[in-house]
């Protein structure tokens, strides 16, 4: 539903207002997200099932894949919205402001079950989450002559996200070493190799979506430290024992990063001199963190055949050159229960996502031509961020919704340039 205020009476021969809007609107939407046949029993090949003895058997390739579920239906999103619409002064100034509250039902989810079934997950419905919002959008009309044109706009846009319920049986559940009553599940495994193999988010009912969860750091051990734990030495990374029991363990787990943003938002820019016109597009992402896993190879001094960073070898812990930063040389991670802190890193970033400078060639003289417009494209032209890592816009697992906010192997996000011609006949 909308009322444009701006066409009554009161308001149709303003000299300030010329459009006024107020919306509203409610709607669902669903996610049917359901593979093919993802309802019913599916089966598969295995050589390794056979039938009569080890030497003379009979391979039976044909094996159940999983458990049906034939009640498994689409999740359902039911959003609650508010808006205004406005422009000002001969529209000059017009904009957008949207307020929203989403809720998400039925989530599908891959919910592990007893292996004594002889499977272990099965798809189900379960769970609520909550998105709730503010979007912001604005544009000014600065300057506007035969000779030059200059605008600017911008939108901003802020969400809240929590988790309502996840239809799962409460267990023991550690924040700070107090342990809790929660229903919560992890997210899945980020590798199956040697490094990072265990899952770096969590989903806890009553918090935001896909915390980060491990070990809180505080700082490297020294040679004069005496509270060493769980077999650490000099030079390890201290880990914080959050319950004080005198070990570390799954235990002293906690939450150590957030991947959702603050806000995100974008800015554009155009401008025009005669036939001289140019534009610029940013983007940017604040208040987010990422779970830097490329450091947990790149960033300690392992001792092994593999590239390290430069910090991570002359900043390295030395007995005669003791580091508070960089553990020391032979330290890895391999077979870590948990990720720590050490690789979470602040992810904000603003970014020069586009930037097209165009030439109107002249063409009174070429009846052909309506315009010819010559002009150069750079792509991710500059980034600027705290990030360490090759790209702050991660999409690692941009697949995988239990695998949110983490860089694993991520590449570099390439710069693009390209000439070209618009022509209208």
């Amino acid at each position: 539903m909308a009322w444009n205020v701006s066409n009554e009476s009161f308001l149709q021969n303003s000299d300030f207002i010329n459009n006024l809007k107020l919306r509203a609107g409610w709607g669902q939407i669903g996610n049917h997200g359901i593979r093919p046949y993802g309802t019913i029993s599916n089966y598969g090949i295995s050589s390794g099932v056979q039938y009569g003895t080890p030497n003379n058997g009979l391979s039976i390739p044909i094996i159940l894949n999983n458990l049906a579920n034939p009640d498994l239906t689409w999740e359902t999103t039911e959003q609650l919205n508010f808006g205004l619409d406005f422009s000002f002064l001969n529209k000059k100034i017009s904009g957008t402001i949207d307020i929203y509250d989403k809720t998400t039902k039925d989530l599908l989810q891959n919910i592990p079950i007893p292996t004594s079934t002889g499977y272990g997950n099965m798809l189900i419905n379960k769970g609520d989450i909550s998105n709730k919002g503010l979007e912001l959008g604005l544009n000014l009309d600065l300057i506007s002559t035969d000779d030059i044109e200059l605008s600017i706009g911008g939108n901003i846009a802020f969400n809240k996200t929590k988790i309502l319920s996840l239809g799962i049986p409460l267990d023991d559940f550690y924040i700070d070493g107090d342990g809790q009553q929660r229903s919560f599940f992890y997210g899945n495994t980020i590798s199956r190799g040697q490094y990072f193999r265990t899952p770096a988010n969590v989903f806890v009912q009553g918090e935001e979506s896909s915390l980060f969860y491990g070990f809180e750091t505080n700082g490297i051990y020294q040679t004069e430290d005496t509270d060493l734990l769980s077999g650490a030495v000099p030079g390890d990374v201290r880990i914080v024992d959050q319950n004080g029991d005198g070990k570390i363990d799954e235990i002293d787990r906690t939450f150590i990063g957030n991947p959702n943003p603050d806000f995100i938002y974008g800015v554009n820019l155009n401008f025009r001199y005669k036939r001289l016109n140019m534009s610029m597009l940013f983007n940017g992402v604040q208040g987010n963190d990422i779970a830097n896993g490329n450091l947990l190879t790149i960033g300690d001094p392992t001792g092994n055949q593999a590239n390290i960073t430069a910090d991570a070898y002359y900043n390295a812990w030395r007995p005669d050159a003791q580091s508070n930063t960089h553990p020391r040389i032979g330290y890895d991670t391999i077979g870590d229960i948990a990720i720590t802190d050490r690789i979470i890193e602040d992810g904000s970033f603003l970014r020069l996502n586009n930037l097209t400078i165009g030439y109107d060639i002249p063409t009174d003289k070429i009846n052909l031509f309506e315009r010819f417009n010559i002009f150069i494209t750079a792509q991710n032209l500059f980034t600027w961020t705290n990030y360490s890592g090759y790209n702050p816009e991660i999409s690692s697992f941009s697949y995988d919704g239990l695998r949110n906010g983490v860089d694993w192997n991520g590449s570099p996000d390439a710069k693009t340039f390209s000439l070209g011609v618009n022509v209208n006949f």
